[in-house]
């Protein structure tokens, strides 16, 4: 008995252990979240050597999630030579966006955005969202670019059956409706 009481003692120490260890590590992950949690520091850096746009040029900056990140990466080999400029970050959320806007669009001097965004707002990413909370910050950026002379392109959110890290969303529904009030 004593040996099983010892053992089951060790157990809860070390499971006790590793839930010490596992929190830290994660508040540390989310304490440098929480540090820049719309990922200003992103494109800092490209924001600040990007020359201001040449005389006649039209340049578009593209502001989204995932799908804009990765799609940026070809734009020299798919539309070379056109003032096309990325700015998507994987994962964000619409509230995000709105956060880093003045600084990865209006700053840019773009003359059209193309924004893509609201998936990650319904599968949660960074919390609940409603529809009409997707809809208002969608509208804060747009009212935000043409206050400052930028149009606006809103791409439809792209069809989701599922969300492989928030599986049981049933996602479909929400991303029509979103889509026909754009």
């Amino acid at each position: 008995m004593n040996t099983v009481a010892a053992r089951s003692a060790r157990y809860l120490r070390a499971v006790a252990s590793l839930t010490v260890l596992f929190t830290v590590v994660a508040r540390g992950a989310s304490g440098a979240q929480e540090q820049d949690w719309a990922s200003l520091r992103r494109y800092r850096q490209a924001n600040d050597s990007l020359p201001p746009p040449a005389a006649g040029e039209r340049r578009v900056v593209f502001m989204g999630n995932s799908i804009t990140d990765v799609w940026a990466r070809f734009f020299p080999q798919m539309f070379p030579g056109k003032p096309y400029i990325g700015r998507g970050i994987s994962g964000q959320t619409t509230p995000q966006m709105l956060v880093r806007f003045r600084q990865d669009v209006i700053a840019l001097k773009p003359a059209v955005v193309v924004i893509l965004a609201g998936t990650n707002d319904i599968a949660g990413n960074t919390g609940p969202s409603t529809l009409e909370m997707i809809e208002d910050n969608l509208m804060s950026m747009t009212e935000l670019a043409r206050a400052n002379g930028i149009r606006v392109v809103l791409s439809s959110v792209l069809p989701v059956y599922d969300y492989a890290w928030r599986p049981g969303l049933q996602p479909a529904a929400k991303i029509v409706a979103l889509n026909a009030w754009m």
